[in-house]
This record gives structure tokens, sequence and C-alpha cells, in this order.
């Protein structure tokens, strides 16, 4: 393509930059093709490693504080992901939600039961302080009976 089709098109697209990059000419390639010769080109990164010991830790804090997984991730610096890559791994369960709710609802519904118990046993025991007394009653009256009749 010559200058004069790129400032047509240029023109035609509304794009200004192409007139200006059809007037610059092509550096020769440098010996070293498809190494970054740019310093601020940053270099490949290296995954980042923890061990087994670290991934439980987390794993055991994020089980143990159910609410608070987001403030730990950012905390540490990890993402979300990797909890399920590692309890893959791990062959260790997540707890879910719905099972937290069935162990609190079994829990709540065992102290109800356990409430009710303890609620009959102490009516039977208040009906036997009532009986105590009415009998500590008569026996009373009985008493002052005889010793008047005497």
């Amino acid at each position: 393509m010559t200058a004069e089709t790129l400032e047509r098109t240029a023109e035609v697209d509304g794009d200004r930059s192409v007139a200006a990059v059809a007037e610059t000419q092509r550096e020769p390639a440098s010996a070293a093709v498809g190494h970054a010769e740019d310093p601020e080109v940053a270099q490949v990164a290296k995954r980042r490693k923890y061990s087994a010991e670290y991934k439980l830790r987390i794993l055991d804090e994020v089980e143990k504080n159910p609410g608070k997984t987001g403030i730990i991730l950012r905390r540490e610096g990890l993402y979300s992901s990797y909890l399920k890559h590692w309890r893959d791994k791990m062959n260790k369960p997540k707890p879910s939600k719905s099972s937290l709710n069935k162990q609190l609802h079994n829990e709540v519904a065992k102290l109800q039961r356990e409430n009710k118990r303890l609620e009959l046993k102490l009516q039977k025991a208040e009906g036997l302080i009532e009986l105590q007394k009415k009998t500590s009653e008569i026996l009373n009256l009985m008493s002052k009976k005889a010793d008047e009749e005497s």
C-alpha cells in the first residue's frame, strides 16, 4: 500500500494515526527474533507454591469460620478457586451451608426435646412437693385433734 492509499483509508475510517504510521519506516529486525528487548516487559511469572501444611491450615481456618472466607482469602492473597482445588486434591469435603443448617436444626431439636423432658421432671418434682405439704398439713391437723381429745 502506498502512503496515499493509507491516507485515504484513514480519512474514511476517521483514524488519523494511520497517516503518521505510513510515513514512518520499519526498523530492521534484530538478530534475536522472538526475544523482548524492552526492559519494561516483565519476565514470565513463576507459579506460587504452597506447602501441604499451609493448605491444611487455610482450609481448617475457612471451615471454622464459615462467614469469613473472603476476609481470610484477602488476608492471604489467595483466590477462592484455590480452596476448591486444594479440597479436591486432599479429598476434603467442603461443608455446605445446608449441612451446617441441618446440624444446627438437629441440635436445636435435641435441645428442645431435652427441655420438654426437664419441664416434665420439674412438674413431677413440684407435684411431689405439693403432696408433701398437704400430707404435712393433714398430719399436723391430726396431731392437733389427738392433743385436744386427750
